[in-house]
């Protein structure tokens, strides 16, 4: 099927390099930014290693743990080319080599995402048109602009479908230096698997139209489809063997096609990092967008039978939405046939001239807007800036814990280090071998190592275990995002978040990292100069709260936010500087000094609250703004209300809870401010409006509350007390799971096995995925002696809840 269009003019000469240049300037300006990904300097350093050996170490060389163990490194070839341009001209090189890659995987789209039978591609519609979706695609596939070999990935996998592409609709033979490329693709990154993927569409697809063109021709001939021949399937059949065989050339083997998979079985990786969680709709919109206008655009054009494109683009969906690591693949793959998928439908479907001059302003208007968005993303300003991400040539300190490595250096301590994982590549890039990380990057360690390395933070008993075996007297700590239970749970209030063993001191912290020395160790001398006995930095500003009642306490802590910030500048110091201050001049001095972005969040709330004490509506207002141009978070849209409200000003406190009502529906208190702010202007219907979804917030609020006593009463033995409160919960609640949970827990302690039972399985029916409940009827099958259905309940909840420390303490066991 086809039609019947009036032919575009020709696009003029100018637009024919323009539309192009855009999406691959944009890609090299956009990776023009500093080295800060943790990774990068691990690849670094290996190639240095590499290179300085002239072959591979028979061990591997790095963190201590490992030293035994074979050296394996499936990326050697990258860690050797990054380094190379690193020794001709520092980090600049680096960067500059990352821009050019980048650069080049978006020009090897931009020749993707041409319709090879269709020659309203290079009309001026269509080059606009590839022109706005591929910026817009290298806008989305910046975060991953980074030094890793990610890059690589970017362009191994998109010159594949290219050249399977051109090969298929153009004829061009491209497809035969696939071989080559998959030997140098083997050696620089293991992902090889998803290469197969390309194949596996083109061949499935082709059989599968070519053989239902036989069977249909009879009835129907598709004019509008592209259908491989049968030479061209056995060709790309020819050349899978050909890339399967290159794959294995490399030191080892079959594992670029094997490793992907064992890595995503590790739960250490699960836990540690944060990027193998799926991609949120709101955080992540890009993928969801893109993956909705390919289906309804592949529906449209069902007359075409776009078969293999969406056999291509299928599992890619699929790996792209079960972790934000990948949603760039989905993007990389995505883009070209969304761009040739919108131009196609253009040619099918806009016939009348003045409908597609109309469209191609459109077009034109949708490629300006996404050179727009580069450009402010490049300058760090708009919704698309990442403030992950400077723009230079040089190292971003702002991630990398060169300020503790110092300090470190200033006081003449080396040796053995216990440290964030994603600290090692820099500690080894900078300064191996006189300092050596317990673990880099990469995890190259004994599975339970690795996890018990990751809970050391929070459970000192562990922390103990591992100094004692491995000699450590130096720790090198991030401020935490944890994925078990929080220190304040396992230690109490009190206990540092960021290293909660007493038997270690805090002598250095700044923005990025904190230093600990053991005490009684070779380190006595310092600790006594330099430890920090009052602030605890990664506890934040409850930690500075709760010693401010203390006249004594409180005066040693602002002793010690001034040394730090007199020695580290740092923007935490500052921040705490202002709240331990005990004027209110100071503390706003303090805030307003606060440069680190990711910490001006907090600076501009603070602030505003200070200057809501004293009654400055007017700055307290612009404060709050600021803080919510960064993030509109329900908290600060519900304190800005309630400055609104005691400012007089009703109209405007409405405007700040109702955003903050649709920011978290669950924020009890908003509406109960609502409801009085619409009181006192005589809105009586929009205050009863409110009625129903109060009381649901409210009744939610009030069942945590109750559970949350509970807890606390069970944790005190107080058994009666704590039924009390889980009664008074189910009454307002009679499907509350996590009050259902507490009850099991309650029976259990009271030795009621049989009520127990029947608190989780009510639990579990309403919410098969609760872990506690789970946990709670191993306990009680344990406590009645049965063994075997204490195994199966612990596998389950470690199954449903595998980044938790009591998980890995079931997969330790014996």
């Amino acid at each position: 099927m086809s039609a019947t269009v009036e032919p575009s003019p020709p696009s003029p000469s100018w637009l024919r390099w323009l539309a192009p240049a855009i999406p691959v300037a944009a890609a090299f300006g956009l990776a023009l930014t500093r080295i800060g990904d943790p990774d990068a300097f691990t690849h670094l350093a290996l190639g240095r290693d590499l290179v300085e050996r002239g072959g591979f170490p028979a061990h591997e060389p790095f963190s201590f743990p490992s030293a035994d163990r074979p050296y394996y490194n499936s990326e050697w070839l990258f860690d050797v080319v990054f380094y190379a341009a690193s020794r001709a001209g520092g980090t600049a090189a680096v960067v500059l080599l990352k821009a050019a890659l980048a650069a080049l995987a978006a020009w090897i789209l931009w020749l993707d995402s041409r319709a090879w039978r269709q020659p309203q591609s290079e009309r001026s519609l269509g080059l606009l048109i590839r022109s706005a979706v591929l910026t817009a695609t290298v806008l989305m596939l910046s975060h991953r602009f980074v030094e890793r070999p990610d890059l690589a990935l970017m362009i191994f996998l998109s010159f594949t479908i290219y050249a399977l592409n051109a090969y298929i609709e153009g004829g061009r033979r491209l497809i035969f230096l696939l071989p080559l490329v998959w030997v140098v693709w083997a050696n620089v990154h293991p992902s090889v698997i998803v290469g197969l993927m390309p194949f596996a569409a083109v061949l499935g697809g082709g059989l599968a139209l070519r053989i239902g063109v036989l069977l249909i021709a009879r009835w129907w001939q598709p004019t509008a489809a592209t259908i491989p021949s049968w030479r061209q399937l056995a060709t790309v059949a020819g050349v899978l063997v050909g890339v399967v065989v290159a794959t294995i050339v490399n030191p080892y083997r079959l594992d670029p096609l094997t490793l992907p998979f064992r890595l995503a079985d590790m739960p250490w990786f699960r836990q540690e990092i944060l990027e193998l969680q799926p991609p949120s709709p709101s955080a992540w919109p890009g993928p969801y967008v893109m993956t909705a206008l390919l289906a309804l655009g592949l529906v449209r054009l069902v007359a075409h039978l776009p078969l293999v494109p969406g056999l291509l683009v299928l599992p890619f969906v699929r790996l792209g939405l079960s972790a934000v690591r990948f949603v760039f693949l989905l993007e990389l793959v995505a883009a070209p046939i969304l761009a040739r998928t919108l131009v196609t439908i253009t040619a099918v479907a806009v016939t009348r001239p003045l409908t597609r001059r109309l469209v191609r302003a459109g077009a034109a208007l949708a490629m300006a807007t996404a050179v727009v968005a580069v450009v402010s993303a490049a300058v760090g300003v708009g919704p698309f800036a990442d403030t992950r991400r400077t723009a230079g040539l040089g190292v971003n300190e702002r991630w990398v814990p060169e300020g503790a490595l110092r300090y470190l250096d200033a006081r003449a301590i080396d040796g053995r280090m216990f440290n964030a994982f994603h600290f090692g590549g820099y500690i080894t890039w900078r300064d191996f071998p006189r300092r050596v990380p317990i673990v880099d990057g990469r995890g190259h360690l004994p599975p339970s190592l690795l996890e018990e390395i990751h809970f050391a933070r929070a459970y000192p008993r562990h922390l103990q275990a591992v100094q004692a075996r491995f000699g450590l007297e130096v720790a090198v700590m991030d401020y935490p995002t944890y994925s078990g239970d929080s220190v304040a749970e396992v230690l109490g209030p009190d206990a540092d978040a960021a290293l909660a063993s007493p038997e270690w001191a805090l002598v250095y912290w700044d923005d990025v990292a904190l230093v600990y020395l053991r005490r009684g160790g070779a380190h006595a001398g310092v600790i006594a100069r330099d430890e920090y006995q009052a602030v605890k930095p990664a506890n934040g500003a409850a930690g500075i709260m709760r010693m401010l009642g203390d006249a004594a306490s409180a005066e040693r802590l602002r002793g010690e936010l001034a040394r730090n910030v007199m020695q580290t500048h740092s923007s935490l110091g500052l921040l705490l500087q202002g709240y331990a201050a005990a004027d209110p001049d100071q503390a706003i001095a303090a805030f307003e000094r606060v440069r680190d972005p990711a910490r001006r969040f907090e600076a501009d709330q603070a602030t505003a609250t200070v200057y809501w004490r004293r009654k400055d509506y007017a700055r307290a207002t612009a404060y709050y703004d600021r803080a919510l141009a960064r993030e509109p978070a329900a908290p600060v849209l519900y304190n800005a209300g309630l400055m609104r409200a005691e400012a007089g000003d009703d109209r405007g406190a409405i405007a700040y809870l109702t955003r903050a009502q649709r920011a978290d529906p669950d924020l009890a208190p908003v509406y109960a401010a609502l409801v009085a702010a619409h009181r006192r202007l005589g809105n009586e219907a929009a205050a009863a409006d409110l009625g129903p979804a109060f009381l649901r917030a409210a009744t939610r609020a009030r069942v945590a509350d109750h559970e949350s006593a509970a807890r606390r009463l069970l944790a005190e033995g107080r058994l009666a007390e704590a039924d009390a409160q889980l009664s008074a919960a189910l009454q307002l609640d009679g499907r509350s799971v996590v009050a259902l949970t507490t009850l099991g827990y309650v029976r259990l302690a009271e030795r009621r096995f049989d009520d127990a039972v029947r608190a989780e399985e009510q639990a579990l029916a309403i919410d098969p995925r609760d872990a506690r409940a789970h946990w709670a009827l191993a306990q009680i099958a344990r406590a009645r002696g049965d063994e075997s259905a204490a195994r199966q309940h612990f596998q389950v909840f470690a199954r449903l809840s595998p980044r938790s420390y009591e998980a890995w303490q079931i997969r330790s066991a014996p």
